[in-house]
């Protein structure tokens, strides 16, 4: 059995043609009303298994990010971020005391 080695300029190929696979396959969907929040397709899956009300979420960052011109290197985890807190604020947030009972009970 012979080896064979390659030269430079084939690994430098080979490596080129591999990159560029590479980035084929994790194509981003351009998201919102400015079409500014990118996400793969899996990441999108998950994030709306998830939580409720992803496509809100995805809008609100669409125009955050268009009106300040902030910029963010991972959208899926800002999202997440954001939903988290959201669902926090809602816990905190007090509301009218449910007084509802059924009958034969007393308060």
């Amino acid at each position: 059995m012979i080896a064979q080695k390659c030269t430079p300029n084939q690994r430098n190929k080979n490596n080129l043609n591999d990159n560029h696979l590479i980035r084929t396959n994790t194509a981003r969907l351009s998201l919102g009303e400015y079409q500014n929040v990118f996400l793969t397709d899996k990441e999108y899956k998950r994030l709306k298994a998830d939580f409720v009300g992803l496509d809100s979420l995805i809008e609100q960052l669409s125009s955050y990010i268009q009106s300040t011109g902030k910029k963010y290197t991972d959208h899926a985890a800002t999202l997440r971020i954001w939903a988290k807190r959201q669902k926090s604020e809602k816990k905190t947030i007090p509301g009218i005391p449910d007084y509802t009972f059924a009958e034969g009970e007393s308060l």
